[in-house]
């Protein structure tokens, strides 16, 4: 509770997944789109973070997005996602809690973030200044009657409009951008988060966009690898199935052999014994 600062609370969508029920105390908000981008060219979508069964297996390119991550134990840091294949084929993402959707992990170094608010926040650091409650700027309804929230300013993604304001809205950063207009970001505002306004111009539904370049993702696989590759042992948690299952096999076959000679060993000691006596 620093002086100076605001903090707001808001419940969070997550998908139905048991793993997560069991676990949410070791997994984080995360609340980012990625896209699908394997070293192989694809994602394998796993049950969960402990377990090999394949749920599904995409080539890369997919925009996911990732409402939790568990980063516990030795297999790394995942990502908790939920999607719906359209009529291409193609994973689209889903918000519901229907049966249909595919609900999985993918571990996070097979994702690259899109470019969102916190990419924003993070490029623009030195340029963004950090206010107080006493300097923050105010944000006045305009003429036209709709404020327009953005992810970031020049985003061509808007977060929704505001046909009234209820009360003050609190601005805790301000960011001046190229053409001089002055943006104010806030926090928390009765349901939406992390959003920029255009303080010089609220009202503005178009504003001037900062073209933002697709990163160069790795080539997707294609149909016929895809179609080619196990539904199990995918995850780099272990071996596959059949070669575990061989491993146990040659251990229960040594044990019974190592156990076949002791009781050998031991017969013959008897019967040498047995024949010292008699002489």
């Amino acid at each position: 509770m620093t002086p100076g600062k605001r903090a707001a609370a808001d419940v969070i969508w997550t998908p139905d997944d048991s793993f997560y029920d069991q676990h949410y105390e070791d997994c984080d908000y995360e609340g980012r789109r990625y896209y699908a981008n394997g070293a192989d060219g694809y994602v394998t979508v796993m049950e969960s973070p402990e377990k090999r069964n394949v749920l599904d297996i995409l080539a890369n390119g997919p925009v996911l997005y990732v409402s939790m991550t568990y980063d516990k134990g030795m297999s790394g840091k995942w990502g908790l996602v939920q999607y719906v294949l359209n009529d291409e084929g193609q994973p689209a993402e889903d918000y519901s809690w229907d049966e249909g959707a595919t609900v999985g992990w993918i571990k996070m170094e097979e994702l690259l973030s899109v470019y969102d608010g916190y990419s924003f926040a993070e490029e623009h650091r030195a340029e963004i200044q950090e206010t107080d409650e006493g300097a923050a700027p105010k944000v006045v309804m305009p003429d036209t009657g709709t404020i327009y929230l953005w992810e970031y300013p020049g985003s061509e993604i808007s977060y929704g409009t505001l046909e009234s304001m209820e009360s003050e809205i609190s601005i805790d950063q301000t960011y001046q951008d190229p053409g001089g207009d002055i943006w104010g970001h806030s926090g928390y505002y009765f349901g939406y988060r992390n959003f920029w306004i255009n303080l010089s111009d609220p009202g503005e539904a178009n504003p001037e966009l900062k073209p933002q370049e697709k990163p160069k993702l790795i080539p997707p696989a294609d149909r016929k690898t895809l179609e080619s590759l196990p539904k199990t042992g995918r995850s780099g948690l272990g071996l596959p199935l059949t070669v575990a299952g061989l491993i146990v096999l040659t251990i229960v076959l040594t044990a019974l052999v190592i156990r076949f000679m002791a009781v050998k060993k031991r017969a013959e000691e008897k019967t040498a014994d047995g024949g010292r006596k008699e002489s």
